[in-house]
């Protein structure tokens, strides 16, 4: 599956859960993940988008460990299971 159509993706089903999924285009954060995910209650999550098989570069795996240090969840979504796990838990948090 491609980055594309994963994002659209995404961005429906959060959409369905009334949260938002905006596109994170930082100036000077490189590497940090593709979309900030608002829900209510104030929930977080950074996502990093990719096509299928497609690994975190380098830059990435920093700034993904960066912001778990500092308590957010970061999630790679790479497939349709990818996808289905992580909307599973954003889902699990809103309870």
């Amino acid at each position: 599956m491609n980055e594309k159509l994963i994002e659209k993706k995404l961005r429906e089903e959060i959409r369905k859960l009334g949260g938002r999924a905006e596109k994170f285009i930082p100036t000077y954060f490189v590497g940090a993940p593709d979309r900030l995910i608002l829900m209510s209650g104030g929930k977080v999550y950074w996502v990093e988008t990719k096509s299928t098989g497609d690994k975190l570069r380098d830059i990435q795996q920093t700034r993904k460990k960066q912001l778990e240090k500092l308590g957010f969840k970061v999630y790679k979504v790479d497939s349709q299971q990818a996808l289905d796990r992580f909307i599973k838990d954003v889902r699990k948090d809103a309870i």
